[in-house]
């Protein structure tokens, strides 16, 4: 295997060929369960050069996950039970609990929102900022967080550094006036979280969503390293050329982005979130009736439409999630009850590749 890793002249990790990619997933392919569910995402890995992955579908209260590939450099298999980053589906499990702690009367959604001692000056509204409206400016699009990373992909963060990387950086527009995706609003939903509820958003997403639904495998690692069994995380370049990337700790992305699981775990996710298991009918209608029109924001994700911290892809509702290394997916079909959880272990020049996975795989996820 090739070995040449480089960013800004350093080397920081191994560089995988396209053929040796195809080799991997195809070698690894045939120990998954064969159906054309399974055929059709393998070969989807394999056309986007990406080292390894997993599908999981969910319907009548069973999941069934679909490996493909490898989940690092040194060919370990992708299973069941390998844990991806989640990145930006965490936003709807944050989204989720201030919901529920709208419905118990301790948070009012048309208040604005409390942002004392965040440095982050806005006259928006918990509710805009969850529906991303706020115009309150990303930390995650700033210079100055490429500088950090480069200077130490391995460092610590704490939300006071994410703010602070957009001092100085004016509302991108007034309050509740047009749609720009912003990390920095599911941040501060963190913070209203840990400030209202007594518990930290990491705490508060264990008890009121983990354990309600028994998803194990979610873990948010913080500062620390994420568990073992955690599928390494890989750069696709443009010419096919596969990097492996460091380990950035999860609070780079903090409550915007920083959880692990297993595709399964995220596909019952995906059906509790759209079906509306944990909140009140109310908040359940209130997430789906305030969609806004993504097209204000040439850089959002890949959505139609988005609400309260979820998306609309056609006739699907939930969350995908990109960044350093990983792209993940967590959409539910309401007409037919199915939902269906993609991870993987690679960006790339595809940016919204899982969403577009769906649309590939949709009629086999929901004829088979």
């Amino acid at each position: 295997m090739t070995r040449h890793t480089r960013y800004r002249g350093r080397m920081l990790a191994g560089a995988i060929t396209a053929a040796t990619v195809t080799a991997l997933v195809s070698g690894c392919s045939a120990a998954a369960p064969s159906n054309p569910v399974s055929e059709a995402f393998a070969a989807a890995l394999e056309s986007a050069s990406v080292p390894g992955g997993a599908i999981a579908i969910r319907r009548d209260g069973a999941t069934t996950v679909y490996p493909a590939g490898v989940a690092d450099a040194s060919g370990t298999p992708v299973t069941d039970n390998t844990l991806f980053a989640y990145r930006s589906v965490t936003k709807s499990f944050v989204a989720t609990v201030v919901l529920q702690l709208a419905d118990d009367g301790i948070l009012d959604l048309d208040a604005p929102a409390p942002t004392a001692g965040t440095g982050i000056e806005t006259a928006a509204t918990i509710d805009e900022l969850a529906t991303m409206t706020s115009g309150v400016p990303s930390y995650s699009t700033q210079a100055g967080l490429v500088d950090l990373l480069v200077e130490d992909w391995t460092r610590s963060w704490t939300d006071t550094t994410l703010y602070g990387l957009t001092d100085g950086v004016p509302e991108e527009f007034v309050p509740g006036t047009s749609y720009e995706y912003s990390n920095t609003n599911t941040v501060l939903l963190g913070q209203i979280i840990d400030t209202s509820s007594g518990l930290s958003w990491p705490e508060a997403v264990a008890s009121r969503i983990l354990e309600p639904l028994q998803l194990a495998s979610v873990v948010y690692p913080g500062n620390v390293l994420p568990p073992e069994g955690t599928a390494a995380p890989f750069q696709v370049d443009a010419d096919g050329t596969v990097e492996e990337l460091p380990a950035v700790r999860a609070s780079a992305f903090s409550a915007a982005g920083g959880l692990f699981g297993t595709a399964g775990d995220l596909a019952a996710w995906a059906e509790a979130l759209g079906a509306g298991t944990l909140v009140s009918d109310a908040s359940q209608e209130r997430r789906l009736s305030e969609w806004r029109d993504t097209s204000p924001d040439p850089a959002s994700p890949f959505y139609d439409e988005y609400g309260f911290g979820i998306g609309r892809i056609g006739d699907w509702i939930g969350h995908t999630g990109n960044g350093l290394g990983y792209q993940a997916l967590a959409m539910y079909h309401p007409e037919s009850q199915t939902a269906v959880a993609i991870v993987l272990n690679a960006t790339g020049p595809d940016s919204d590749l899982p969403a577009h996975m769906l649309e590939q795989l949709e009629e086999l996820i929901l004829n088979g």
